[in-house]
């Protein structure tokens, strides 16, 4: 049933309770009101269900961007510092998610860290 079917109805059953008995005039808006208040409760539960969702989708495609960085950028380098993050350093993620200090980006990427010396950098002490 169409939103606008069920609000035809709502309005018609409105405009006919006057005319009922004081008893069924009362069962007929209780009604009403429980239906209201549970569309009500309904929608609140979705827009919880959306935003979970919408957080959920968010955090998996952070995974999947930092996977296929990582894929595409198994070494990342600091230009300024001149020094290269290998999958095995601590900060690997945080400098090839950019959460490491940069004024600018100043990340470059290599497929081995045989490149990235070949370049003149040197691996991260840490």
């Amino acid at each position: 049933m169409s939103v606008l079917s069920k609000s035809l109805m709502i309005l018609s059953l409105s405009y006919a309770l006057p005319l009922l008995a004081d008893g069924a005039g009362e069962k007929v808006s209780e009604g009403l009101e429980n239906v209201k208040n549970g569309t009500k409760q309904a929608a609140e539960g979705l827009g919880t269900a959306a935003q979970e969702a919408g957080t959920k989708a968010s955090v998996v495609g952070q995974k999947v961007s930092r996977v296929l960085k990582s894929a595409t950028c198994p070494v990342v380098a600091d230009r300024s510092t001149k020094f290269y993050y290998a999958k095995d350093s601590k900060s690997y993620a945080k400098v090839l998610d950019g959460q490491k200090y940069f004024e600018d980006d100043d990340r470059a990427c290599f497929m081995s860290e045989e490149a990235a010396r070949a370049e003149g950098y040197k691996r991260d002490p840490n």
